[in-house]
């Protein structure tokens, strides 16, 4: 988790008991990870999260997609900002359970491949963020969202939510924020548009939706890429 309270798709648990393997013929591997060879994505969402200090001075702009699939579950995060290597997907396959992360793209940097097994929580693991309705709306990307406002310890902030489109909040920026870490739900249904989180230092994360549903064209193939895999799984939402 980073300190401005944006989770990036990164398993860092995981990666540091990651186990090269050579590469072999079948997707099947040590530890019960499974792939399938590719993937296919014909949607995409846009979004940008941004990072300020107390100050309110923009310290990092950071710009996410998430590709998914309109007849199946499967999706893949990517996320890029300025700098060299700054790039990383995140492949959530549903029906394996196993989250693949790819590091490094850009600059001529050659990626690096991970697999990891994840977990659903139970309904006893599931946490709702309790959010309060205020009575502003605004449009957001060409949808009608009613804000809401909520705290949690230190940290604050507000949630613009539209009941105009029937997707799944894994596809949205609230997987990116760090309260979706701590609760898996929120207390209201709909769609998060926009999210902010602040905390008691005065640091800001801005994280607004761009666009939705756009038609995609996007396909990974993990033919022949040496994979490393990780021993332990981990829970589903802190990818």
């Amino acid at each position: 988790m980073l300190k401005a309270w944006f989770r990036i798709p990164l398993i860092v648990v995981a990666l540091t008991l990651c186990v090269l393997l050579p590469e072999i013929a079948s997707a099947f591997l040590e530890f019960g990870v499974k792939w399938d060879e590719s993937y296919s994505f014909d949607k995409s969402n846009v979004f940008k999260i941004e990072f300020y200090a107390k100050n309110n001075e923009l310290m990092r702009t950071v710009n996410l997609k998430t590709c998914y699939q309109s007849t199946g579950d499967n999706f893949v995060t990517k996320m890029t900002e300025n700098g060299k290597g700054n790039y990383t997907e995140t492949v959530l396959d549903k029906k394996n359970e196993v989250a693949i992360q790819i590091f490094g793209f850009g600059g001529g940097v050659v990626p690096q491949y991970n697999a990891g097994r994840f977990k659903y929580p139970t309904e006893t693991e599931l946490k709702k963020l309790d959010i309060l309705p205020t009575t502003e709306t605004k449009q957001i990307a060409g949808f009608t969202c009613k804000k809401y406002t909520y705290s949690y310890k230190k940290i604050f902030g507000e949630v613009w939510i539209t009941d105009q489109i029937s997707l799944s909040n894994d596809l949205g920026v609230f997987r990116a924020a760090k309260m979706a870490a701590k609760h898996n739900t929120l207390s209201v249904s709909g769609f998060v548009m926009e999210m902010t989180t602040e905390d008691s230092g005065g640091g800001k994360t801005l994280m607004t939706t761009v666009s939705l549903n756009n038609s995609e064209n996007y396909m990974l193939d993990f033919r022949g890429v040496k994979m490393g895999t990780a021993i332990n799984k981990v829970n589903y939402y802190v990818f």
